[in-house]
């Protein structure tokens, strides 16, 4: 069994959703699963998912063809997955190709790590950087901060399942979830 499920939930993200899965396909890490999740697309997205899943036994793509909502969807992601960590991303991002590599390490080497996430790069609607996140400037490797940039963070499978979003925190979804577990740091 892979010890890792990437999962993209995706909703008419045909434009980007092709380079997210890329992205996932050209990590120096290779030992995963990839977990696609319609939240019943109108577009060609699925058709999309479809082609990729047929063509590489790592990826599987779930569509019961309705529109539940994005925290909804990210609950379902957590509930399906049965490898040791869970790594987040939109259909609208693209990996680092060594993002994998290093947060695994990272987690594997810290196990009081719970949750693992990574600064980034902004990009245009080319792929182009444009921007960074956070200046790492006299930044340590590890820093312990109050919220995460939603797709670059990975966790222990069981911590998502322990910590479900809020289904009515639209469009904050992941905000409300740091949130509300800050907390316990």
């Amino acid at each position: 069994m892979s010890l890792i499920t990437i999962a993209i939930p995706f909703y008419n993200s045909e434009q980007f959703l092709s380079e997210a899965i890329n992205s996932v396909l050209n990590q120096t890490f290779q030992d995963w699963q990839l977990l696609l999740v319609n939240d019943g697309s109108t577009d060609n997205s699925l058709a999309i998912a479809l082609k990729y899943s047929q063509n590489d036994s790592r990826i599987n793509v779930i569509s019961d063809g309705m529109n539940k909502n994005l925290g909804f969807r990210l609950n379902q992601i957590s509930s399906l997955v049965n490898t040791k960590f869970l790594a987040r991303m939109d259909a609208d991002d693209i990996m680092h190709p060594k993002r994998l590599e290093k947060q695994l390490k990272v987690l594997e080497d810290n196990p009081e790590i719970d949750v693992l996430g990574t600064n980034a790069f902004s990009i245009n609607e080319n792929s182009k950087p444009i921007g960074i996140r956070f200046n790492p400037e006299n930044q340590p490797e590890l820093v312990q901060v109050n919220n995460f940039i939603h797709p670059t963070i990975i966790a222990r499978t069981d911590w998502f399942k322990n910590n479900p979003y809020d289904i009515k925190a639209l469009r904050i979804e992941d905000a409300e979830l740091w949130l509300r577990v800050k907390k316990y740091n």
